[in-house]
Order: C-alpha cells, then structure tokens, then sequence
C-alpha cells in the first residue's frame, strides 16, 4: 500500500536534537571503610551509564582499603587523595558524589570553607550517600545545598566492623544520571505501563507471553531522570523494576488488574506511555485445582475470553492525557500499527517486528515505526532499548509543544 502523505496542514515539526547522551564531569568523593564494599559496585555502575569522565578522590580512612591505583584502575581516570584536590578540579566537576560518606566526615565539610568551595557558593549539585551503623539513631542533616540519598539503602557487611546502611551503588548512579539530565519533564506526570500480564488457569498454569518488561523499564527510567513523576503499572517483569525517587512502582498479575490500576491513576497522569504486553485472553474459568490429565486424551482445550482493552479505554476517556500506545507485530507492519492507531485513538504509536533479530522480548536493543495520527511516520535506527526510550520521549516531548 502507498505510504500516506502529510498532511498539508499538519506543522512543520523540528528535527529532534539528540538527548541521550550527557556530557559531564563528576568528581566523586569517597570516605570510610564502606568504600571497600560500595565503590567497585558504583564505579562499575557509572563506567556502565558511560556518559561521564568520573574523578575519584579518596580520604584516608578509604585509602587504608582501597589504594589510588586500584581506584585508578576501577574508574578510568587517575584518583587521588581528598587532601590533593585542587581548584581546578573542583572548577572542572559539573556534580559532586560523595558516596560513601560518614556522617562525621560530612558535617566537618559543611562546618569549613571546603564547603563553600566543594558547591561552588551553592551552584554545583552535590550528592551525599551516608554510610551509618545499624545501631545508629537519629536523622542525619544534610548541609546546604546537599542533597541526601537515602532511596533503595543497602546494608554492607564490614566483617569485625560490623554492618553500614548506605544508598546502593544503583541509586546513586541514577542520582548522578538525574543531576546531568536537563529536566525537561519536570511539571509532568508519566502514566506507564510494562511487562507481561499474567492469566492464571489453575494453581500451576497460567496464559502470559514473552514480555521480560525491559522496554518499559527504560522508559520509566529516562522519563524520571529527565524530572517526570512516573506512575509505573507493571506485570509480573524478569527485568528489574526501576527504582528513583520519583517512580511510584504498582505491581499487579491480570490484565484486569492493570486495567484498574490504569484507570485508577489516569486522572492525574498528563502522558500514558502504554507499553505493556497485556494478555488478549484469559481463562473463562479458574480451576482452584489442578486440571488433570484425563485418560488417554493427546488434546486439551482451555475456554479464553477477551481481556479489558487498556488503550482503547484510555484512548475514549473524555479527557485523556497525550496517549502513546505499542504494537508488537510479526506481519503487515504499518498497516496493522496505523488501524491500530486510529481504533484505539492514540496521539502516536510505537510498533516493532518482533520477528527481526534484536527487536522482540528479552533482548537489549529495540527498532520502532513511529505512527502519528496526522499520517506521518518516523523510524528509529536499531537501538539500545534505553536510547529508544529517549528518542521516544524527545518525540512525545515535541508533539506536546
């Protein structure tokens, strides 16, 4: 079928500006023994985002466990020691993470002239994990300008030591990643749906699909670090849920419970990004018991029933926010992405060939069709699903004007 023209009266829209890649410098500050069990974890994790140059400085009590060169060798850069840093250094950080920190360290910088120099008179981000003892009381303070990380705390055993709680390597790279972002969804609440549903049958058997729940994970993820409040509904996902201070996470199983979930939280949500796999069909019936093998039957037949259509419900509300829908398909791409598009009334729609290598479930990289409801079309390059989720909100971020 011929490709559908612009409309002519549709807006010039601009080329998008790629918003993937952050550029920065983090200078990262670390202190104590907990340094020996958090810091290989969180330099791993922030080579991984591989978006900054990381400059390790190290207090003595953190060198007494983990020396210059092993942080040298962990980071990519030189490290040095904390007493060593120079103006120069401090001038070229765009964020400052201290992580870990104890609490003793912390409010002697606050109390000094360091301090003043470590945020640059209140205009460089600084970041502070504390790492305490279990057995500590009392809420730390956090000194001006400081913002605290306390989301998603691990407990590190330090053998004779004893145990620390501390903000996990995970949460500190995504405050990193977060601090580097231009916010350019802050005021904007983020409805988003992941995963697969789960349709049980009996106590063992149940009706899903291959959906790992990766794809909206990233979404969730760069929608957050770009300053949105994302409601995330997600099924039963193999993939980890995302984890930020602004994601509120509702787990559910059925495609009926997430049809309620959705329904539920759509009232304050100014985008719905519906990513999720939901089952078309469930049993009719759930059997409280097994089903058990009849005699020599070779066939079994199990009675569906269609399930809530969760984009079409959110697409005939009166008043919906921007609606992005998915639409996995194995044939007939764009013809069967535009019906849906029109069908289920979306403002765009995300399509993919699940049968081409790299772009089904449980794989890391991700090809979309970009369908709107004007007639135009935009294709995305094969990508990692994280790059994929912010060309896609760069684009719902363009189409909202």
């Amino acid at each position: 079928a011929p490709k559908k023209s612009p409309s002519p009266l549709a807006p010039k829209k601009k080329p998008l500006a790629p918003n993937f890649m952050l550029i920065g410098k983090l200078l990262l500050i670390i202190d104590g023994p907990a340094a020996l069990s958090h810091t290989p974890a969180l330099l791993s994790g922030l080579r991984s985002a591989g978006r900054f140059r990381t400059t390790v400085a190290a207090t003595p009590s953190a060198e007494m466990f983990l020396p210059l060169l092993a942080l040298s060798a962990l980071s990519g850069a030189p490290a040095k020691a904390y007493s060593e840093l120079t103006e120069d250094d401090l001038r070229q950080a765009d964020v400052v993470l201290l992580a870990p920190v104890s609490g003793h360290f912390l409010a002697e910088l606050a109390s000094g002239d360091a301090w003043t120099r470590l945020t640059d008179n209140g205009r460089r981000r600084v970041l502070a994990a504390v790492a305490r003892l279990e057995a500590e009381n009392g809420a730390v303070i956090a000194p001006d300008g400081a913002q605290l990380l306390s989301e998603d705390n691990v407990v590190l055993a330090l053998g004779a030591m004893g145990a620390v709680t501390v903000a996990s390597p995970e949460a500190c790279v995504e405050a990193v990643c977060t601090a580097l972002t231009p916010q350019d969804f802050a005021g904007q609440t983020v409805l988003l749906t992941a995963g697969p549903t789960i349709e049980d049958a009996d106590p063992a058997r149940f009706v899903s699909n291959r959906s790992t729940g990766r794809m909206g994970a990233a979404l969730a993820k760069v929608a957050a670090r770009r300053g949105a409040k994302v409601i995330f509904v997600h099924g039963p996902m193999s993939w980890p849920t995302p984890q930020a201070p602004t994601i509120r996470a509702i787990a559910v199983r059925s495609a009926e419970e997430m049809c309620n979930a959705v329904l539920a939280e759509v009232p304050q949500a100014t985008v719905a990004i519906l990513c999720a796999a939901v089952a078309d069909y469930t049993p009719v019936a759930y059997s409280h018991e097994k089903i058990k093998k009849e005699g020599t039957d070779a066939t079994f037949a199990l009675l569906l029933k269609r399930t809530p259509d969760i984009l079409a419900t959110v697409g005939a509300l009166e008043q919906k926010p921007f609606l992005v829908g998915f639409a996995a398909e194995t044939q007939n791409l764009t013809d069967n992405a535009a019906a849906k598009l029109r069908k289920k009334n979306c403002d765009m729609l995300c399509a993919n060939d699940i049968t081409e290598p790299g772009c089904g479930f449980a794989v890391p990289t991700n090809r979309l069709t970009i369908l709107f409801a004007d007639g135009r079309r935009e294709d995305l390059p094969l990508l990692a699903k994280e790059e994929v989720a912010a060309r896609v909100l760069d684009i719902v971020k363009r189409e909202m004007g």
